[in-house]
């Protein structure tokens, strides 16, 4: 699920350090509290009960003194320790139990809490919040009709005015989510309240796939499904509709959840004592944000599972995991998820708790059904990892957490990852032309080229030589080839070479040679000897740091002698076609920087900023931008690697545009052999995140300064008049030349995606073309498979900045006459955007 998109707090907190257990004598009474707080529960255990036990009476005695202390621990570790919701319920309900004025101040923080939760669209928040709730139900601290009105206002938003699907979805789901933490306690005690909860939302389940089939739609986008042009191995369903599934399947078993620690069973007598003392505390009647377009809902994304139904059979003994359609599944799942999404800057203690997950649960019953926790754990982080259109945390932290795991729990946790990972390598290709999503494949590379890098790049290369033989536009042969590349990148050529079978050094799946150059004029013998001396003259003069007024005269010689040949072979009735003194000169030029640059990033770097004058003239034209790149490419052919970092850097010196490298990628000569080749969608995709983050960082800018204007004006209002104009008119000039730097950015970005979708309807339409005339269905090719599946990655990626002019691609390039296939690819991507406001 998406739900915060505010990480990154617990690393903030000031007693982050006292997580690794410092008892200095230094240590505070606070910091000691804090301590405590925070470690209570992280092993249900024999001890629990009097290590809880023991923390109240401390709690007690410090309530006076350290209140503010004590409440906002609580509410820090309610809000952000997802595997302790019972702990903390527990610890609340023993309190309130001894004093009721403690109850009332933690239900007033918390309930504090829900309501900047709601008001801030801090789900994650919302969700362990009202799980929190649930568990004091349990413990009848909380009373149920108190409980349930909660509910009710949740499920209220299924009947707001013209609501938006995503928008009850959302409410739906949240209400869904918590229910296993209290469903057998109300089941027990307001059965018939509980079953209206189930009975509103099979109602709204069953009128939901209604609205959705009006619509001609299905309730899984097609664009986020993550196997394409095949046989799913499973049902693709949402989210939503597979947490339906599991609770219908938990009401048939009569809403037993047995994965859950029953805490509260440890203290009946206590329970009992709350009822009869009339210790129970009230809710507050929460009110539901309302729908604006900057709220953010969870992503109607497609439920992912690696190890599925198919694989959890009497046959297969080595996947220990209930089936989908249990709520076990479903909770192991998502307080994973929560943990890795709450604890991502903080990859060491987010382990840790992973680590320890099957001491967060009825250890009991695990054993009892024979479940490995940690296969629930490994598929929480490559399901996060791989989730569409993209995954909320950058791909390096999942990495991290697999590699912090294996050397954690070596003898368990290797085992569960290559499981977890041979289930995944499997499903790259399930057809001849169709499989797991490329987008996913390509993330893949990303992640196990990296897991080599931690472990020496030992892998049993052997095992994947028969997958040689496969057709290297595979999805199995493309991983192989494009993590050894990586590789390569991480390490260096030699280091991996001597690691790999003959069988591999022989193939195309590895390079020949260590990345190289392309350099034009190596050798003397290039054909035209002249052109070869001025070639190495220009050479000379950049590595020697020759100034650029000197270079120029040396470019002014090159044209006059290609202009003077041009001349003598029309006298001469020759047709040179290669010969253009601009295009001539802004080779050179471009071949000599790249050489001279060769040895490192840095080198490059530097070459470029010292003879940028010489190239922003010689590329005042679209057309010399366009060979700019075309050059640049053909000398980094051999280096991949390179080739992306200076395209990237020749975008920031403003030497080419967006759309020059967009139209390079996707033109003929790109797309007819190097579309398997994942550095250049790599190329495409930061190219584009480098165009929205301008527009980015200049709305901000603009935004900081009308803020400050605003705040400056008011400031000045008893200040000197005259010299309030003159500041009044500076900064509405700097906002205004600020407007114009907005418009221009975000004109550059529209122009960058029409340029991506109308190049990608040009080229597809002549290859549908080819692939007719040789009776082959455009649809069923390797083609099809790589370049459709990046493009559409694009639109569903940058839904926003698409949609935003959406009328112009719809008038411009998907009009009623072009091919009804690349139509269908436009229609997926559209849905998108239609769900969100439908």
């Amino acid at each position: 699920m998406d739900y915060d998109h505010n990480r990154g707090r617990y690393r903030k907190r000031a007693y982050r350090h006292d997580r690794r257990g410092d008892d200095s004598k230094q240590e505070t009474i606070q910091q000691r509290l804090q301590r405590l707080i925070l470690k209570i529960g992280d092993k249900i255990n024999s001890n629990l009960q009097s290590d809880l036990e023991s923390i109240v009476k401390v709690l007690l005695n410090e309530y006076n003194n350290n209140k503010d202390t004590i409440l906002n621990t609580l509410k820090i570790c309610i809000t952000e320790i997802p595997t302790k919701s019972g702990i903390y319920a527990t610890l609340t309900s023993l309190l309130n139990s001894n004093s009721y004025e403690f109850g009332v101040e933690i239900i007033s923080t918390t309930c504090d809490a829900m309501e900047d939760a709601l008001k801030n669209g801090k789900w994650t928040t919302v969700k362990l919040l009202m799980r929190y709730f649930a568990e004091l139900v349990n413990f009848n601290t909380i009373m149920p009709f108190s409980f349930l009105g909660m509910i009710d206002t949740f499920l209220g938003a299924i009947h707001e005015h013209d609501v938006k699907l995503e928008r009850s979805d959302h409410f739906v789901y949240c209400v869904l989510s918590i229910l296993p933490w209290a469903c057998e306690y109300l089941n027990e005690n307001v059965p018939s309240e509980l079953e209206k909860i189930y009975s509103a939302i099979e109602e709204y389940m069953n009128s939901r796939v209604q609205k959705i089939e009006s619509l001609g739609k299905s309730s899984t986008l097609q664009s986020l499904q993550y196997y394409r042009d095949c046989d799913s191995p499973y049902e693709q369903v949402d989210y939503l509709e597979s947490l339906w599934r599991q609770t219908v399947q938990l009401k048939s078993e009569n809403w037993e959840v047995k994965i859950l620690p029953k805490i509260y069973k440890l203290y009946e007598n206590v329970r009992m004592t709350v009822v009869n003392g009339n210790l129970n505390q009230e809710l507050r009647q929460f009110t539901l944000p309302p729908d604006t377009p900057d709220i953010k809902y969870m992503t109607p994304g497609t439920k992912f599972w690696i190890f599925d139904d198919s694989l959890i059979t009497i046959e297969n003994s080595n996947i220990h995991l209930p089936v989908t359609s249990s709520i076990t599944r479903y909770i192991l799942y998502d307080v994973a998820a929560d943990t890795l999404d709450i604890f991502s800057i903080n990859h060491k203690e987010c382990s840790r708790y992973l680590l320890q997950y099957k001491d967060s649960f009825n250890s009991e019953y695990i054993d009892e059904i024979n479940c490995n926790v940690y296969e629930a754990v490994m598929e929480a982080v490559f399901a996060e990892m791989l989730k569409l259109p993209s995954s909320d945390i950058k791909q390096i932290y999942y990495n991290t957490i697999v590699i912090d795991m294996c050397k954690g729990l070596m003898e368990k946790i290797p085992g569960v990852f290559g499981r977890t990972f041979r289930s995944l390598f499997n499903r790259f290709d399930l057809s001849e032309y169709g499989g797991l999503d490329v987008e996913c494949i390509r993330r893949m590379t990303e992640f196990f080229s990296h897991h080599l890098s931690n472990f020496g790049y030992i892998w049993n290369w052997k095992d994947w030589i028969p997958l040689l033989e496969k057709d290297p536009s595979s999805g199995q042969y493309v991983f192989i080839r494009e993590t050894l590349e990586k590789c390569v990148r991480l390490s260096y050529y030699d280091r991996i070479k001597p690691l790999l079978p003959t069988e591999f050094i022989e193939s195309d799946v590895f390079s020949k040679t260590s990345p190289t150059t392309n350099y034009k004029y190596q050798n003397d013998d290039f054909g035209d000897q002249t052109l070869y001396e001025y070639a190495q003259e220009v050479y000379n003069a950049f590595r020697s740091k020759t100034p650029p007024q000197e270079i120029n005269v040396i470019l002014e010689k090159i044209k006059s002698y290609i202009a003077e040949k041009q001349q003598n072979a029309a006298s001469m009735d020759i047709d040179e076609l290669d010969l253009d003194p601009e295009s001539t000169v802004l080779e050179i030029v471009i071949q000599s920087a790249m050489m001279v640059g060769s040895k490192s990033f840095s080198h490059i770097l530097n070459v470029v900023e010292r003879y940028i004058s010489i190239l922003n003239v010689l590329n005042e034209t679209n057309e010399a931008k366009d060979k700019t790149v075309r050059y640049v490419a053909d000398f980094w052919k051999y280096n991949p690697q390179f080739l992306e970092i200076i395209l990237d850097k020749l975008v920031n010196y403003r030497v080419v545009d967006p759309k020059n490298i967009i139209t390079w990628i996707l033109s003929d000569i790109i797309l007819s052999d190097q579309y398997t080749h994942l550095y250049v969608w790599s190329i495409l995709r930061n190219t584009l995140k480098k165009v929205v983050l301008r527009v980015q960082q200049i709305k901000a800018k603009l935004e900081y300064n009308k803020k400050l204007y605003r705040e400056q004006e008011e400031q000045e209002k008893s200040e000197d008049a005259e010299t309030n104009e003159t500041m009044r008119i500076s900064h509405n000039e700097s906002i205004a030349s600020i407007e114009r730097t907005q418009d221009a950015v975000i004109r550059e970005q529209k122009e960058a995606f029409i340029c991506v979708f109308q190049r990608f309807v040009e080229t597809t339409e002549i290859k549908i073309k080819e692939f007719e005339t040789q009776n082959i269905d455009p649809m069923k090719t390797p083609w099809w498979r790589w370049v459709v599946g990046f493009i559409r990655d694009v639109g569903r990626t940058y839904s926003e900045e698409v949609q935003s002019f959406m009328v112009t691609l719809e008038t411009v390039i998907f009009t009623d006459n072009i091919d009804p296939r690349i139509m269908n690819v436009w229609n997926e991507i559209r849905d998108v955007y239609e769900r969100e406001n439908n």
